[in-house]
This record gives C-alpha cells, sequence and structure tokens, in this order.
C-alpha cells in the first residue's frame, strides 16, 4: 500500500488500525505523515531556493555548488556556454570556467568527473560510493567493462607510458592497436577505448583537460587519499546513491525502488493545486516546502538565464506541472522538427518561467547573436524587459562578446533597455 494510498483511505473514513503516525506492511511498521497541500506558487519558491536561484550569483564558490545541487553534469557543446558553466554562472559569485577547472583539477581536489548516471562533476568525498561499481565493470570483461583479453597488453603499454610520461590524452594513445566504435557510433582508436574502460573501472582519474579534451592517469597518483579507500557496506551505499539522485530532483516522482531501498518513511507525497498527480519530497523537506506557503514575499524579480539541463528544468513533466512550461532541449532533434530552436535557454524571473532565448556567440567577432528571443503568452515585455536586458549585457561579457545582435521581431523597448547595458 502506497503512503499516498494510506491518506486516501483515511480521509475516506477507512480505518488503517494504525496510530496516525505509523501503519504496518509485512510485520513491518513505517511511518504515514498526511500529504502536504500546497500551491503551486509555494512548489516553485522551494525549487528555486532548492537550486540556489533565489538571487544570481549567491554561492560563495563552486565546490558549495557541486555539493549543494549533488553533482553539476558536463557537456561539450560550446555554443554558448557549456551547459555546466551556464549553470554554476547563475549560482557561485564572479564565476568564470577556470574556477571549475581548479576545483577538479587543482590540490586539494574537490570534485571528481565520473558518471551519474550522465557524466558529472561529483564532490570528491563521494568517490568511495562509486568504488563498487568501478571494480564491478572491470571483473566483467565486455564492450564497456572489463578489459578484453586483446585489450590487455594495449592497457599494460599505455598505463606504463603514464608512469613514464606522465598524464595522457586520448589523442595522442596512437593507432597501432586498430579502431573500434565508440559510445557515441562513432570511429575511435582502441587505445581511446582501452583508457575509457580503465577510468571506468577507477584505475584512471581525469588529471586534467586542455579545451575540453580529457587527459588521464593513475588514480594513486591524483587522488591519493582515495585509492586505498575500501567501498561502503552495500546497503549504505545503495542508500547513499538513491538519496543524491533525489535530492538533485528535490520534487520528484516515487518509484518503487526508491521506497524498497530508503523506506516509505523517507518520503511525503505533495497534492499540488490544480495538478492531478501527487509529487513527492523527502520527509526532510518537508518543512521547508511548507514554509513557502506561508512566505509573504516571492523571491526578488531578477532575471537568470538557465542551461537546458538546469536542475530546475530537467524534469520535462515537472516543468509542466508546477510552471505551465512546455519545454524539450532540441540541441538532437532534427531541424525541421524543432518548436524553438538548437540551444534554447529558459528565462526565469523571480519564481515564474516567463520566456526563452536560442543564443550563439562568435567568439572572433565576439558578437552574440539572438537567434529567438520569446516570452510567454501571459508574461508582457514590460514585466520582463528591464531585468532581461540587463543579464543579457552581463551573459555577453560573460561569454566575450562586446556586441549583441537580436531578432528583428524584438520589441524596441527591449532594445532600448538593452542598449542602455551595452553603452
Amino acid at each position: 500500500m502506497k503512503v499516498l494510498d494510506v491518506w486516501k483511505r483515511e480521509r475516506a473514513g477507512a480505518s488503517t488500525q494504525a496510530s496516525p503516525a505509523s501503519t504496518t506492511r509485512a510485520g513491518l511498521e513505517y511511518v504515514v505523515d498526511k500529504p502536504l497541500t500546497i500551491s503551486r506558487n509555494a512548489a516553485r519558491r522551494f525549487l528555486v531556493s532548492a537550486f540556489a536561484l533565489d538571487g544570481f550569483q549567491t554561492l560563495a564558490d563552486v565546490p558549495t555548488a557541486i555539493s549543494r545541487l549533488e553533482f553539476v553534469q558536463e557537456d561539450s557543446i560550446n555554443v554558448c556556454g557549456r551547459i555546466h558553466d551556464l549553470v554554476l554562472w547563475s549560482r557561485v559569485r564572479d564565476y568564470a570556467p577556470d574556477m571549475l577547472h581548479r576545483a577538479l583539477y587543482e590540490s586539494p581536489r574537490a570534485a571528481f568527473e565520473y558518471y551519474f548516471p550522465n557524466l558529472c562533476a561529483l564532490p570528491v568525498d563521494d568517490y568511495p560510493h562509486f568504488l563498487r561499481a568501478m571494480r564491478a565493470r572491470a571483473e566483467n570483461p565486455g564492450r564497456w567493462h572489463g578489459l578484453l583479453p586483446e585489450e590487455e597488453p594495449v592497457a599494460h603499454r599505455l598505463l606504463s607510458t603514464m608512469d613514464t610520461t606522465g598524464p595522457l590524452r586520448t589523442r595522442s594513445t596512437g593507432s597501432e592497436d586498430g579502431y573500434t566504435t565508440s559510445g557515441w557510433g562513432t570511429r575511435t582508436t582502441v587505445a581511446a577505448r582501452v583508457i575509457e574502460k580503465l577510468w571506468l573501472q577507477g584505475r584512471l582519474v581525469v588529471s586534467h583537460r586542455a579545451n575540453f579534451e580529457r587527459w588521464f592517469d593513475r588514480t594513486e597518483r591524483i587522488l591519493p587519499h582515495v585509492a586505498t579507500l575500501e567501498p561502503p557496506h552495500p546497503d549504505d551505499e545503495r542508500q547513499f546513491l538513491v538519496r543524491k539522485r533525489l535530492r538533485a530532483r528535490r520534487l520528484f516522482r516515487l518509484k518503487k525502488a526508491d521506497t524498497d531501498t530508503l523506506g516509505h518513511a523517507t518520503f511525503r507525497a505533495v497534492e499540488i493545486d490544480g495538478v492531478r498527480r501527487p509529487w513527492y519530497i523527502l520527509a526532510e523537506d518537508a518543512a521547508e516546502l511548507s514554509s513557502f506557503e506561508d512566505a509573504a514575499d516571492p523571491p526578488a524579480a531578477d532575471v537568470l538565464l538557465l542551461a537546458p539541463l538546469d536542475p530546475l528544468v530537467y524534469d520535462r513533466e515537472r516543468n509542466r506541472d508546477i510552471w505551465g512550461f512546455d519545454y524539450t532541449w532540441e540541441v538532437y532533434t532534427p531541424v525541421a522538427k524543432r518548436r524553438w530552436g538548437y540551444y534554447v535557454l529558459p528565462i526565469l524571473l523571480g519564481d515564474r518561467l516567463v520566456g526563452r532565448m536560442d543564443p550563439k556567440v562568435d567568439r572572433s567577432a565576439k558578437t552574440l547573436t539572438i537567434h529567438s528571443l520569446t516570452v510567454e503568452p501571459n508574461i508582457t515585455w514590460a514585466e520582463v524587459a528591464p531585468a532581461l536586458a540587463a543579464r543579457l549585457a552581463a551573459y555577453a561579457r560573460f561569454l566575450g562578446a562586446v556586441r549583441i545582435d537580436l531578432p528583428e521581431t524584438t520589441p524596441k523597448l527591449f532594445r532600448r533597455r538593452l542598449e542602455k547595458y551595452m553603452g
């Protein structure tokens, strides 16, 4: 019986034969709290605050941001700033890309790179919780797991080269071992795939990046304090990773596997006005979420430009339920099927998603071109123009642009505002 089902039976007058705070299943007691009933405004404000978007650049540094968000997803596409840089630019005081580089690659390293489930920057203290999965990969030969017999000598040669010359990048490994297919379906060298396997197995870490290309070295040289660690107990590890995934979402749909791992008492159902299906939070967030129902003032009416995979807009169903905002990152969508554009950034004004823009920067010409810039049907340009013009000018400076080209359809009201900030 689900937590919400128990509460619905109570409301209908059915007896659960348990105290108001608990019920049983298969002889195990677990806490059953009434679902929180909140407004959409409260849900929005909770998420904006939880994801550190209740103001521009409110966090002190990159390690604080990575810890607050649980991880920061990375991506190589760089048409208007890479996703990880855009996520951090909105949150970290005076952010510049070299700040993430220092957190990841300079001693003492505050973060490391691994899949969770996509490529992410994660707090370095989380590393032990990935050791079991890393070692399991090494024990099971396969295309993306353990080394195949023919790959063993390649791995030995690459590790010996690292021991002699230091960190190694995949492009410098040579093609004498032949070619294969990458995880993206592209042609790559066998040596490059072996390096990737050694990294996934935890035998290597990313030493540093140059132009976003990874250089690898032995884990014991780069992270000597984790090289001798043992993974936590399997149950503790499983609970840690599930909780981490859910804390990265904050308001989520609950899966049976989640309750099987963490127990029903870990969660609280949330009924949101006007939303048909319940959402869930971790019980530890209940008081904070409730506090936003009574909050007198919304967040400051500041504009933030969100990365396509920003945690606030990552869940498309939640976007529709909470904000009435339909959004899909269309970078891999065929041109003819795109609704909004190649690399569209949602626009947040206070606690409202008010518009979207499709930018591209030409670094050689120092020009930021906005292919499209629109506000939502229930939003007026007068509401958005002052704060958006200031933020867009700051965004251009962040990208090194001194000129902004706007779509012809952009209202004069906004153009005049932007000219003021661009000088």
